[in-house]
């Protein structure tokens, strides 16, 4: 019972850092209609830029992680002004997702090319002392409880983002009906801006808060964006609530996977996750109640 109780606040603690790059990777589909297969790799320079301010510079956590957090926004930004902007007039969606998944290998270079021989498998110090804490004789680390709780705050903020902002409200006015918002006079393509950048930022966010648990290398974002679409497709790729609930469940299935069945499961439920949902319940546990494209 105390194993099962440990593999379940283990997985919940990465299922909330699942849940928030999950989080981008719907905003920007519901506002865009598309996967950015780039996602990955914005989680993965928000990494990169904590690191330098923090660790290379020397800079407080705090401000590396608000500034990480800003520079992933101004790349979300750019990302859309040069790659999605230009070809959404004039290309097909096809063509859209094949410079996604190209530009998901030029920022892994830029990465390498960056920070030269330092680009691969960086440690990032833990905030806080690494020794366990005991819960009703359940071990669990405290660095995930502070993941947990930092993760969870930024959920928070987002949910109050897109409550009390204009900008919030013109996102979720644009990605409910993209048509009625254009007739009321709204920018979509300035909405379709500040999403790419929202994305990102949430993706950034992320990356700071898993990092002293795991190293940094150009190729983490990879993985982090497979789990994160495992997460959005369970709960609903139109669904902000479900890539929320999917990110907690895609963590506990990966570690009762891991924990009762072999290692290498962890590495796999993900995929194994996507196909059963696309076969049984392709809308996802709260998306709409047709398919959309992907």
């Amino acid at each position: 019972m105390e194993y099962l109780s440990y593999l379940i606040a283990t997985g919940i603690s990465t299922g909330a850092l699942y849940a928030l790059v999950a989080l981008g990777i719907v905003v920007i589909y519901k506002a865009t209609q598309v996967v950015n297969f780039a996602h990955g790799e914005m989680f993965m320079l928000g990494g990169f830029f904590a690191f330098t301010f923090h660790v290379m510079l020397g800079w407080p956590y705090l401000p590396s992680f608000a500034l990480a957090v800003a520079l992933a926004f101004a790349v979300g930004i750019a990302v859309d002004r040069i790659a999605f902007r230009p070809l959404m007039q004039r290309q097909t969606l096809v063509s859209v997702l094949l410079v996604m998944i190209g530009l998901s290998f030029v920022l892994k270079g830029v990465a390498r090319w960056l920070w030269g021989g330092k680009g691969d498998y960086l440690t990032f110090p833990p905030l806080i002392s690494p020794e366990p804490l005991s819960f009703a004789g359940i071990m669990v680390m405290s660095q995930q409880l502070v993941v947990l709780g930092a993760a969870c705050a930024v959920m928070l903020v987002f949910a109050l983002f897109f409550k009390l902002t204009r900008a919030g409200r013109f996102m979720q006015a644009t990605a409910d009906n993209q048509k009625a918002a254009k007739l009321v006079g709204l920018r979509t393509d300035r909405v379709y801006m500040y999403t790419f950048g929202v994305g990102s930022a949430v993706a950034a966010a992320a990356a700071v808060l898993m990092a002293p648990l795991t190293l940094l290398y150009p190729d983490i974002g990879f993985m982090l964006f497979i789990k994160a679409f495992a997460a959005a497709v369970l709960g609903g790729l139109t669904s902000i609530p479900g890539a929320v609930v999917g990110g907690f469940l895609i963590g506990i299935i990966e570690q009762l996977a891991a924990g009762y069945l072999h290692t290498a499961m962890q590495e796999v439920a993900a995929f194994i996750v996507i196909m059963i949902v696309m076969i049984f319940i392709p809308t996802g546990l709260f998306g709409l109640g047709r398919i959309r494209k992907v």
